[in-house]
C-alpha cells in the first residue's frame, strides 16, 4: 500500500491510524420482491499490503492528497481481489461474475465524514435475479486469505442467518422463495450500563427470533460523538449482542441516555449526530430511508399473510418538546414533571404522527409497539406519556380510527417491570409491558403510585421481557413474562388475541 501514496499522506497516515486485526472481506447482497439484486462487496485497503494485520488503516484525513491515478490504482486492485477471492452463484443456473463498480466509502456504505473515519473500497453490481433461481451463495476461493462474511437482506430487512468463510468454503444457500414461517418469540429489554452480566448471559440463551432495544441501550449522556461511538463500539463487540446476532434479528430505538441527554428532546443541540451513531451502530445500510429521515422511528412485518407480528418502534426523542416542570416541593413520588396543558407540544412531531398513521393502516395480526417511556401508566413526575395528556389521547385516537387491531406496548425507562393498561376510552384494553433494566437494580425498591398497573407485582431487579405466541390455536394466545437472571419468571401474563380487537 505505501507504494501508492506521497511522503505526505504516508505520514498523515501513519500518526491519524493505528493497526487493526486483520480486515474480513464482507460481501452484502440485498434482494427486492421483483428480482432485483444489489451486491457490494467491502474491500480493505489494507488487504493489499504483505502484512495487513500491521498495516495502518487508511483515513478519511489522507484521501485528498491522493491523485486520480493513485485512487484508479487501488480500485483496480479491489476489482482484482474480488475476482479471485469470491465466487458468486445463483441455484440452480450456476456460477455468475459481477462487475463492481468501487468508491471510496466508509464500513458498509456510510459515508465519510470526519478525517479519522475508516475508508475502504465498496464495489456494488445492479443486477437482476436469474429466473428460475432459487437461492443464491458465495464461495471463498482456495487462495483466499482472510475471511468473507456473508449476509443477505430481503426488502431491507437483514436475514439474521450469515456466514463466515474461510478458504475453500461455500457459504449456505440464501433462498429466495421460502414461505415464512409466523415469529414466536420475540425478548425485549431496555437499559444497559454494562455490557457483562449475568441477565445478559441468561438473556443470550432465551429462544428468540428477534429482540428489541427499548432505549438507554448505552448511557452516553454526552454531546462528544467520540465517546457515544466507543460506547456503542464496547456494546458491540460484547459477548452477549453478538450471540445475540448470531440466533436473531435486532431492531432497536433509543431513549434519553443513548439519545445524549437526561430527559432530552428537541433541544438537544447534537440530535443528528447522534443519530447517525446510533444507525451506525444498527448497521443500517447508507441506502435505508432511516439515513435521510429525521428520528429513529421505523415499522417492520413479520410472519405470513394471516400470522403478521408488526414492530413499530417509536422516537420519543427526536421531536419531543421540553417537560413541564415543576419545584420539587411540589413534585410526586418520581420526579418534578407534569401534565402539559399547552396542546402545542409534541412527543412525536408531525412527520412521524403521519408515518404512524400509515403503519397503522398496515395488514397485521398482532401489532407492537414500542415506546421508550411508558404509555398507560397515570402521572406519577418521571417521564411518560401522560404528561403529554394530548399526545396520548391523539394516540389512542389514532387506533380506533385506523381500525389497528392487535396493539400492544412495550415499554421500558423505569428500571423496574408492571404490567398496565389503559381501560377507559379505548377501542379494546391497550395493554403496556414495561421491562427494565437488563442490568441495574431499581434503588428504591417500590414503583411510584399506578392505579392503571393491572397486576399488583413488580419487579425491580436485572430483567427481560419475553413474548411467545401460540400461533396453532384458533384464538392465538399471548404469554408475556418478565426473565430474571437466573431465568426465573417473575412476571407472567397471557393475552388472548381476540381481546385486541375494536367493538
Amino acid at each position: 500500500m505505501r507504494l501508492f501514496f506521497s511522503a505526505l499522506a504516508l505520514v498523515s497516515l501513519v500518526r491519524l491510524a493505528q493497526a487493526h486485526a486483520v480486515p474480513d472481506i464482507p460481501v452484502r447482497s440485498f434482494f427486492t420482491q421483483d428480482g432485483k439484486c444489489t451486491i457490494t462487496i467491502e474491500v480493505d485497503p489494507r488487504c493489499f499490503a504483505a502484512d495487513p494485520n500491521t498495516e495502518p488503516s487508511l483515513l478519511n484525513a489522507v484521501l485528498p492528497s491522493m491523485n486520480e491515478a493513485q485512487r484508479a490504482s487501488l480500485k483496480a486492485k479491489a476489482a482484482d481481489l474480488a475476482r479471485r477471492y469470491v465466487e458468486f452463484f445463483f441455484d440452480p443456473s450456476g456460477p455468475v461474475t459481477p462487475e463492481f463498480k468501487f468508491e471510496f466509502t466508509g464500513h458498509a456504505q456510510l459515508p465519510l465524514s470526519a478525517e479519522e473515519d475508516v475508508v475502504v473500497l465498496t464495489g456494488t453490481c445492479e443486477a437482476q435475479v436469474p429466473l428460475g433461481s432459487t437461492a443464491w451463495r458465495i464461495r471463498a476461493t482456495k487462495e483466499t486469505p482472510l475471511a468473507v462474511v456473508f449476509r443477505n437482506y430481503l426488502e431491507g430487512t437483514e436475514n439474521p442467518k450469515f456466514s463466515v468463510l474461510f478458504p475453500g468454503e461455500t457459504s449456505f444457500p440464501f433462498e429466495f422463495n421460502k414461505a415464512q414461517e409466523p415469529l414466536q418469540d420475540i425478548v425485549f429489554g431496555s437499559c444497559l450500563n454494562l455490557t457483562e452480566h449475568p441477565m445478559l448471559d441468561q438473556a443470550a440463551t432465551l429462544p428468540m427470533k428477534l429482540f428489541l432495544f427499548m432505549g438507554d441501550n448505552i448511557y452516553a449522556d454526552t454531546e462528544d460523538m467520540a465517546v457515544m461511538r466507543a460506547k456503542y463500539q464496547t456494546l458491540s463487540q460484547s459477548t452477549f449482542l453478538q450471540s445475540v446476532r448470531a440466533k436473531a434479528q435486532i431492531l432497536a430505538t433509543w431513549d434519553d441516555h443513548d439519545f445524549g441527554l437526561n430527559d432530552g428532546g428537541a433541544d438537544y443541540p447534537k440530535r443528528r449526530e447522534s443519530q447517525k451513531e446510533f444507525l451506525d451502530w444498527m448497521l443500517v445500510p447508507a441506502s435505508s430511508t432511516l439515513r435521510s429521515q429525521e428520528g429513529v422511528y421505523q415499522s417492520r412485518r413479520f410472519g405470513p399473510e394471516g400470522k403478521r407480528i408488526q414492530v413499530i418502534l417509536l422516537d420519543t426523542r427526536y421531536f419531543r418538546s421540553p417537560l413541564k416542570r415543576v419545584p420539587k416541593e411540589q413534585g410526586a413520588q418520581g420526579g418534578v414533571a407534569v401534565p402539559h396543558i399547552d396542546t402545542s407540544t409534541t412527543i412525536l412531531g408531525s412527520a412521524q404522527w403521519q408515518w404512524l398513521e400509515n403503519a397503522l393502516k398496515q395488514t397485521a395480526e398482532i401489532r407492537l409497539i414500542v415506546s421508550s417511556i411508558q404509555f398507560a401508566a397515570e402521572p406519577s413526575g418521571s417521564e411518560s406519556w401522560a404528561n403529554f395528556p394530548h399526545e396520548q389521547k391523539r394516540l389512542v385516537d389514532l387506533i380506533a380510527n385506523t381500525r389497528a387491531n392487535g396493539v400492544i406496548f412495550l415499554s421500558g425507562d423505569r428500571h423496574w417491570c408492571e404490567f398496565s393498561a389503559l381501560t377507559e376510552g379505548v377501542p379494546y384494553p391497550l395493554y403496556d409491558f414495561t421491562a427494565s433494566s437488563m442490568t441495574q437494580e431499581h434503588q428504591r425498591g417500590t414503583p411510584t403510585p399506578n392505579k392503571n398497573r393491572l397486576l399488583p407485582k413488580t419487579f425491580h431487579q436485572p430483567n427481560v421481557g419475553t413474548l411467545h405466541v401460540d400461533w396453532k390455536l384458533n384464538d392465538p394466545i399471548l404469554t408475556f413474562r418478565i426473565v430474571d437472571a437466573t431465568g426465573g419468571i417473575q412476571i407472567e401474563k397471557m393475552i388472548r388475541l381476540e381481546e385486541l380487537r375494536p367493538n
